[in-house]
């Protein structure tokens, strides 16, 4: 579903999410969102999913085993001064 309204920003940097598309994402008062910049937009999204979507993407980023990951922290651990 694509669903575009025109929204204004006000001095303070507030904006309102039109009440269809707060119906349509379940949003209500008080609810948490993610705010994130992405390629020129603004994309708001609830924490879980975001979460969830992201979860894994760093998998092999310090090491592809459990002791790899080990090795790699405890060398950082002494480098600290």
């Amino acid at each position: 579903m694509t669903l575009s309204r025109s929204v204004r920003v006000s001095r303070k940097g507030q904006l309102v999410i039109p009440k269809e598309m707060r119906d349509a994402l379940g949003v209500k008062e008080g609810d948490d969102l993610l705010a994130r910049l992405e390629d020129g937009r603004v994309i708001l999204t609830r924490p879980r999913v975001y979460a969830r979507i992201t979860r894994g993407s760093l998998k092999g980023t310090w090491g592809k085993t459990r002791r790899a990951v080990e090795r790699y922290v405890e060398r950082q651990r002494r480098s600290w001064p």
